[in-house]
């Protein structure tokens, strides 16, 4: 059971990478992209954390465009769509704990 709910859980993460914020010239990211990008923030963060490790150890490989935000967005709207997100996703990992600790 373990094994099938850690492939699930790797898929998901694969699934979730091709939506990292970009700085396409033509996307303009608002509400909705906010609240995409701080829902996937965790993975976001470890992603460029292994980029700029990669390029650490060889200047080659992990030049990745990840961003944790977009910088192309519309302000407020994709700010507030932003922290909804983190909220949300903060909330369900107290939720997750909570669950763990019942049982």
């Amino acid at each position: 059971m373990k094994k099938l709910s850690l492939f699930f859980v790797m898929l998901l993460m694969l699934s979730m990478s091709s939506c990292f914020a970009s700085d396409e010239p033509l996307a303009l990211y608002g509400f909705w992209g906010g609240l995409w990008h701080g829902t996937i923030i965790i993975v976001s963060l470890v992603a460029k954390l292994v980029s700029l490790a990669a390029h650490a150890i060889n200047p080659e490989y992990g030049n990745w465009d990840i961003n944790i935000f977009s910088f192309q967005n519309e302000g407020l709207v994709y700010w507030v769509g932003f922290a909804l997100g983190i909220f949300l996703n903060l909330g369900l990992l107290s939720r997750m704990r909570q669950v763990r600790r019942n049982q």
